[in-house]
C-alpha cells in the first residue's frame, strides 16, 4: 500500500501505533483491514467513526459480549468455485453466521431517541447500520441449516442428513463385524501377534502377525514393517468382510461429498447475500472495535470544528496504564500528568519552554497524536470540552534527524526539514517543532527560529514550539498571535512536574539541575559569571514571576475552595429551610385536621345525646329516674369537653421518629376519640378489634386509632370524664340477663359485671332476673350488698322492668 504523504509525521507522533492497537481491538479481518486505514483526513469516515461512538451506549454498552464471530477465511474457500471447505470452515462460517443474524437483531430493534437521531440524509455510523440491516436478509436460517447438518467442531453428522444416515449405520455395521472377527483372531492365537492391535493398510483392516509365526493365520500379507519383523495379514475369514467394508465406506463417502456439492452450491448461488453479510459484519465490528479503545483509554468524544484547539486535562494515551498494557509496555510508576490547553485563531502559536527533561516534548506528541486522532474518528483520552480543528496539514520535527549515510549533522537535517515543511504548511495546519534553533549558534538559531514562526504565523497555523532560547520565549511576548507556556518546576524537589502552565516563560535550569547533579561549586560560580548581570536579571525576573503566578494560583484555589464551602452551607440552609417549611404546613394540616376531628366527635355525640334523652324521657315514670337521667347526660357533656380538651392540648411532647411505636397486630393502640386503651388483638385492612385489659373488645378504624407502647398502657388510673367504652356487638353492655339462672351460681358473674362497668366508667347498670319466686332476686340482692363501688340498688322503673330488673346506680 503507498505510504501517507505525511506518513513520517504521523509516525513522529506515534499514530501508527495508536492506529494498530485500535484496529487491533476488531475480531474480523475486514475490520481490521478498515481501521488500518484511518487517517486523519479521513473526512467523511472520520465523522461515520465518531457517529459510531457517540451511539455506542445505546446498542453496545458492553461491547464485549456482543457477538462478533469472524469468517472471513471460511467465505473464502466457500465462495471459491475450487475451494473444498474444511471442517474449520463450516465451523466458522456455522458460527460466524449466528453471532451475525444476533448483531442484526440487535440494531433493527433500536429506537433512537430524538436528541440523537444524525441529521436527515447523512447516514452515519451506526444509523447507516440499521438501514443496511433492514435491508439484509436473514443469515440465521442459513446457520440453522448448518447447525442441523454439522456438529460444534465442523464435522458432518450423517444422522441429521437425510440419506446419509441409513449409509452410514451400513458402514459401521461392516466395521463392527470385522472388528469382532478379527477381535477373536487376536484371543485365539495371542502369541503370533506382535502387538494386540486392529491395524488399517491402504482402507482394509489387518492384524499385525510375527514374521516367525506368520504361519498361525492365514491370510493376505498387505504390508511389512520396515524392520520385517512384522508383517501386516489379512486373515482369510476377514476377506470378504474388508471387501464388504470398503465398498460401504466408498458408497458412503460418494453420497457425503455429493451432499457437499450440493450445499456449495446452494451456498454459492448466494454469493451476493454472503458479500452484504460481510461487509456488515465488517462495520459493525469496527464500529465495536472504536468502542472498545474509547473504553481502553477512558476516552470522550471531541469536538469538530475550525477555529479553536482546545485540550482539557488530556493525557498521552501511551502514558496510560490500560493501553501500556495492552501493549505490552513496562508500567511507568506513576500517573500521567493531565495537560489543558487552548488555542484559537487570534492566538494559535505556543512557545513551549522550560527545564530539559520536563515534558516539552511530551506536549507535543500529545497534542499531535490527539488532534490526529480525533480528525481519525477515534476517542481521546481527555475530558468533555475538548475541541480540535480540521488538518489541512500536519508537520512535525520532533527528534534528532542525524545520518552519517548522508553526512548530515543535527542541525543541517533540521533545517532540511524546515524547508520541507515551510514549502508544504497550509493555512489550518499543524506545526509541532521541537527544540527549534539548537544545534548552532544560539544567536543564529534564535534569529532563523523566529522568522520560520513569522512566516508560518502568516499562513496561520496552528504552531507549537518548544524551546531553550530566551530571545524566542521573548519574542512571543511581543507577538499578538503567540503566548508563552512552560513546564513546571518544583523548586524544593528541584525537579520537574510535567504540568503545563500557559501564560508565562519557563527557565532551562540547566545551572539548577547541574547542582543538584554534583557539578563542583566553582564551575557553576564562574557559569554564573558568565552570564553576565543582563542574563541573571532575566533569569530573576522569570523566577519572581513564577514565584507570583504560584502565590496567585494558590490564592485562586483557597478562594474557589472557599466558594465551594460556602455553596455547600447554602445548600445546607436551604434544605433545612425547606424542611422546616414543610413541617409547618403538615403541623398546621394535623392541627385543622385534629379540630376538625374533635367537632365531628362533638356533633356526633351531641344528636345521639339528645336522641338518647328524648327516649329516657319517653320511658321515664318518676321524678328519681328524671333526675338520673339529667345527671347522665351532665356527665356525657362533661367528658365530651374533656375529650376536646385533651385532643386540643398544646405542646403535648413528640416522640421521636425512631422511637414511635407502630400500629401492628399484638402491639398497643389508644382509641383518639374516647380514650380506650389495649392490644391489637386483630388488624385487617382499616379495621382494628382492640383489647382492653378488661378483656372486653372494640371495633375501629385504624384512622381512629394511635400506636403507644405497652410501658404506658393501664398508667395510673382512668382520667375522669373519659368516655371508655362505646356500644358495639362486643363492647361493655349496659345489663345483664340472668333469667333461667340457678340463684346459687350467679355470684360470681354478677361481681365480675359490675366490676368491669366500674371499669369502663358506666354510671347504670341494670340486672334481668325476672319475677318467678323471687329467690334469684334475692340472690342478686344478696350478691349486690356491701360492694363499695355501688351507690344505691332498686327496681326498676315500670316501663323497664319493674320488679323483675334491677337498677344499680354506680359510684
Amino acid at each position: 500500500m503507498k505510504p501517507h504523504p505525511f506518513h513520517s509525521e504521523l509516525e513522529a507522533v506515534e499514530f501508527p501505533a495508536l492506529a494498530a492497537l485500535v484496529a487491533g481491538g476488531a475480531r474480523t479481518r475486514a475490520g481490521r483491514r478498515e481501521l488500518g486505514r484511518m487517517h486523519p483526513w479521513d473526512g467523511r469516515c472520520g465523522l461515520r467513526r465518531l457517529r459510531q461512538i457517540e451511539l455506542g451506549p445505546t446498542w453496545a454498552s458492553d461491547p464485549a459480549a456482543l457477538p462478533v464471530s469472524a469468517f472471513d477465511e471460511a467465505l473464502d474457500e466457500i465462495l471459491n468455485p475450487a475451494g473444498w471447505p474444511l471442517p474449520e470452515h463450516w465451523r466458522q462460517l456455522r458460527t460466524g453466521l449466528a453471532s451475525l443474524a444476533t448483531l442484526l437483531r440487535t440494531i433493527r430493534a433500536l429506537d433512537w431517541p430524538a436528541d440523537q437521531a444524525a441529521p436527515e440524509g447523512t447516514e452515519l455510523g451506526i444509523d447507516r447500520l440499521q438501514v443496511t440491516a433492514d435491508l439484509l436478509p436473514d443469515p440465521g436460517a442459513v446457520a440453522d441449516h448448518l447447525g442441523r447438518c454439522f456438529t460444534d467442531d465442523g464435522q458432518l453428522d450423517p444422522m441429521r442428513v437425510p440419506g446419509l444416515a441409513e449409509l452410514h449405520r451400513a458402514r459401521q455395521r461392516c466395521f463392527q463385524a470385522i472388528q469382532n472377527r478379527l477381535s477373536r483372531i487376536l484371543r485365539d492365537f495371542p502369541e503370533a501377534f506382535q502387538e494386540f492391535n486392529i491395524v488399517e493398510r491402504n482402507g482394509r483392516f489387518c492384524l499385525p502377525v510375527r514374521n516367525e509365526r506368520r504361519g498361525m493365520v492365514p491370510g493376505l500379507v498387505l504390508d511389512r514393517s520396515s524392520s520385517g519383523a512384522t508383517v501386516f495379514v489379512e486373515p482369510f475369514e476377514a476377506v470378504s468382510m474388508n471387501n464388504d467394508h470398503v465398498e460401504a465406506d466408498r458408497e458412503y463417502t460418494q453420497a457425503v461429498q455429493a451432499f457437499l456439492r450440493d450445499l456449495l452450491e446452494s451456498l454459492r448461488a448466494r454469493r451476493f447475500d454472503f458479500e452484504r453479510w460481510h461487509q456488515f459484519q465488517a462495520e459493525a465490528d469496527e464500529a465495536l472495535a472504536l468502542l472498545r479503545w474509547a473504553s481502553l483509554c477512558d476516552g470522550t468524544l471531541p469536538g469538530l470544528g475550525h477555529d479553536r484547539l482546545h485540550l482539557e486535562d488530556a493525557r498521552h494515551p501511551l502514558l496510560l496504564p490500560n493501553v501500556r498494557d495492552a501493549l505490552g509496555l513496562d508500567a511507568l510508576g506513576h500517573e500521567a500528568v493531565p495537560l489543558t490547553l487552548a488555542l484559537d485563531r487570534e492566538r494559535p502559536g505556543v512557545i513551549i519552554s522550560g527545564s530539559n527533561t520536563g515534558g516539552k516534548t511530551v506536549v507535543l506528541k500529545t497534542v499531535g497524536l490527539l488532534t490526529a486522532l480525533a480528525r481519525a474518528g477515534c476517542a481521546i483520552p481527555a475530558r468533555p470540552g475538548t475541541e480540535v480543528p480540521e488538518l489541512a496539514t500536519l508537520h512535525a520535527d520532533i527528534g534528532d534527524h542525524q545520518t552519517l549515510i548522508g553526512s548530515l549533522s543535527t542541525f543541517s537535517s533540521h533545517v532540511l526539514h524546515l524547508k520541507r515543511i515551510v514549502g508544504q504548511a497550509k493555512t489550518g495546519g499543524l506545526v509541532l517543532l521541537d527544540e527549534l534553533g539548537t544545534g548552532t549558534d544560539p544567536k543564529e538559531g534564535a534569529a532563523l527560529g523566529i522568522a520560520l514562526l513569522q512566516a508560518l504565523s502568516k499562513r496561520q497555523c496552528w504552531v507549537l514550539c518548544s524551546t531553550h532560547l530566551g530571545e524566542i520565549s521573548q519574542w512571543a511576548l511581543r507577538h499578538p498571535r503567540f503566548q508563552n507556556a512552560s513546564v513546571q518546576f518544583d523548586e524544593e524537589r528541584l525537579a520537574p512536574t510535567y504540568r503545563l502552565m500557559v501564560g508565562m516563560p519557563g527557565q532551562s535550569r540547566a545551572l539548577t539541575i547541574a547542582a543538584k547533579l554534583g557539578l563542583p561549586r566553582f564551575i557553576l560560580d564562574h557559569a554564573e559569571k558568565v552570564l553576565g548581570r543582563r542574563e541573571q536579571d532575566w533569569r530573576e525576573f522569570l523566577r519572581q514571576l513564577e514565584a507570583d503566578r504560584v502565590r496567585l494560583q494558590e490564592e485562586s484555589e483557597a478562594l474557589r475552595d472557599l466558594a465551594a464551602r460556602l455553596e455547600k452551607d447554602r445548600r445546607i440552609l436551604a434544605a433545612r429551610e425547606e424542611t422546616l417549611r414543610a413541617q409547618q404546613e403538615k403541623f398546621q394540616r394535623d392541627s385543622a385536621e385534629k379540630v376538625q376531628r374533635v367537632l365531628d366527635f362533638i356533633d356526633h355525640e351531641s344528636k345521639r345525646l339528645v336522641r338518647e334523652l328524648k327516649e329516657k324521657q319517653k320511658a321515664a315514670s318518676a321524678d328519681l329516674n328524671a333526675d338520673r337521667v339529667g345527671t347522665e347526660a351532665r356527665e356525657r357533656v362533661r367528658t365530651m369537653e374533656q375529650i376536646a380538651r385533651t385532643e386540643l392540648k398544646a405542646g403535648a411532647p413528640v416522640p421521636r421518629a425512631q422511637d414511635a411505636p407502630v400500629l401492628k397486630e399484638g402491639g398497643f393502640a389508644r382509641h383518639r376519640g374516647l380514650g380506650v386503651e389495649g392490644r391489637v388483638a386483630s388488624l385487617k385492612g382499616d379495621r382494628v378489634v382492640l383489647e382492653t385489659p378488661q378483656g372486653r373488645r372494640l371495633e375501629a378504624r385504624a384512622g381512629e386509632l394511635e400506636a403507644i407502647h405497652r410501658g404506658s398502657l393501664g398508667e395510673g388510673a382512668p382520667r375522669k370524664g373519659h368516655v371508655r367504652f362505646r356500644g358495639g356487638e362486643d363492647a361493655i353492655q349496659s345489663e345483664i340477663n340472668l333469667i333461667g339462672r340457678a340463684s346459687d351460681d350467679v355470684d360470681t358473674e354478677i361481681h365480675r359485671f359490675v366490676e368491669a362497668s366500674l371499669a369502663a366508667g358506666q354510671k347504670f347498670i341494670r340486672i334481668v332476673h325476672g319475677h318467678g319466686t323471687g329467690r334469684l332476686k334475692a340472690a342478686v340482692r344478696e350478691a349486690l350488698k356491701g360492694h363499695p363501688g355501688i351507690a344505691r340498688v332498686e327496681d326498676a322503673p315500670q316501663a323497664q322492668g319493674g320488679a323483675g330488673a334491677t337498677v344499680i346506680t354506680l359510684r
